[in-house]
């Protein structure tokens, strides 16, 4: 309780005040604005994280039924093949058809030949009238009885023969009518299923486009969103600093006017605030980053070629920060920071001579690790390098806030 009580008189003292009335009048985004933007984005990622678990799904989903259609696929390809099997067997069974009818035809035709000419000699008298009518005597009458018998035979045979050829032609009938609703069955299965897996497929594809849509909708949300609450804490870092540079100015004179100006001397403008925050330093880096590949050129400062100082300057303009166009100056553009304390977005500055910042000559972003982005020189493009690749590394300098 006692330390509860002495907290809240520090937070309720004049310097509490002063801080919250300085943070009132630099003109930049509250500290409440900005948790609202990262609340945003926290929402905007929940979104995006549910609507990835669906997108999961759906293409899981498509997998599978991307599979079944390959297993689908070749039953369609079987179907096919009995298909044309059945098509040919059809076409067999009716050559086999139409010749068994033209047999029929034929042995119907030698039987009403044969009935014709039974009827023409004689058949219609009984035999006693035959053998006594008989100009030649019964001898001529009873080789006229064998031939009739023969006739009578070959009749029968014929008869027999047509019956049997009748009975190919019924079942080779058949055989080509069950053969053509197989074939059309086939047919119609095949379709059948090329269409429902086709479908299938289809409708999954749709659903998976439509979710991958909504996806990227939401990621670009959750990117404005970051974007938007980056730019709020740059703007609100800068904003204090300036206000810091300014109250610090102001200071400065009221002193020296108070003493007169004596043994005043030239103080740089970064002293009067702090180094870039690490969220700026991220925004730095990460821009350093995309500008990858891009060609060097002499004073290029972008859009589409860069120096080596032309690239960090446009790099922190990103994260609110604004340097000159020049190694440098850009030495002096804010704190120097020992190596073992780097942060990503920090200046690597590199001289022919590390014990005289007068030499220094070329300037690189770090990004971590030990590695730095940087335009090297004409003919090389932008690109990640170690930091202790140049040689003659100075020093460190994390640009003002």
């Amino acid at each position: 309780m006692v330390l509860g009580c002495a907290l809240l008189a520090v937070l309720s003292g004049p310097a509490a005040s002063s801080r919250l009335q300085f943070e009132a009048n630099s003109g930049g985004p509250t500290q409440a604005q900005i948790n609202a933007a990262e609340n945003q984005v926290r929402r905007h990622q929940a979104a995006l994280g549910a609507e990835q678990g669906k997108l999961s799904a759906a293409s899981a989903t498509l997998t599978k039924l991307q599979t079944q259609a390959e297993v689908l696929t070749e039953q369609y390809d079987k179907t096919l093949v009995n298909e044309q099997r059945a098509a040919s067997a059809y076409q067999v069974t009716e050559t086999r058809l139409a010749q068994a009818d033209r047999q029929e035809n034929s042995s119907a035709r030698r039987l009403a030949g044969l009935a014709e000419e039974e009827f023409e000699s004689g058949g219609g008298f009984d035999p006693v009238t035959s053998m006594l009518g008989d100009a030649d005597g019964p001898q001529a009458y009873m080789n006229q009885v064998g031939l009739g018998q023969v006739l009578a035979q070959s009749s029968t045979d014929t008869l027999a023969e047509n019956q049997a050829n009748g009975t190919v032609a019924a079942v080779f009938r058949n055989q080509a009518h069950d053969l053509l609703v197989a074939r059309q069955g086939d047919l119609k299965a095949a379709n059948d299923l090329k269409l429902a897996v086709q479908s299938a497929v289809a409708r999954q594809v749709a659903y998976v486009q439509a979710t991958k849509n909504a996806r990227n909708k939401l990621a670009g949300q959750v990117a404005a969103a970051q974007a938007h609450e980056s730019a709020l804490a740059a703007a609100r870092q800068a904003a204090l600093a300036a206000a810091a540079r300014a109250a610090a100015a102001a200071a400065a004179r009221a002193a020296a006017a108070a003493g007169g100006g004596a043994g005043s001397t030239q103080v740089p403008s970064w002293a009067w605030g702090s180094g870039a925050s690490s969220t700026q330093g991220d925004i730095a880096a990460n821009w350093a980053l995309s500008q990858i590949g891009k060609p060097y050129q002499w004073g290029g400062a972008g859009p589409d070629t860069y120096d080596c100082s032309g690239l960090t300057m446009q790099a922190w303009s990103h994260a609110g920060v604004q340097l000159l166009h020049y190694t440098g100056y850009q030495w002096e553009e804010g704190p120097h920071v020992p190596l073992d304390d780097l942060q990503r977005g920090d200046l690597l500055f590199f001289a022919t001579n590390t014990a005289d910042p007068a030499t220094i000559h070329h300037v690189g972003i770090y990004i971590g690790n030990g590695m730095m982005v940087d335009a090297p020189y004409t003919g090389v493009d932008v690109r990640i390098d170690s930091m202790y690749q140049p040689g003659g590394l100075i020093g460190a300098v994390r640009p003002a806030g």
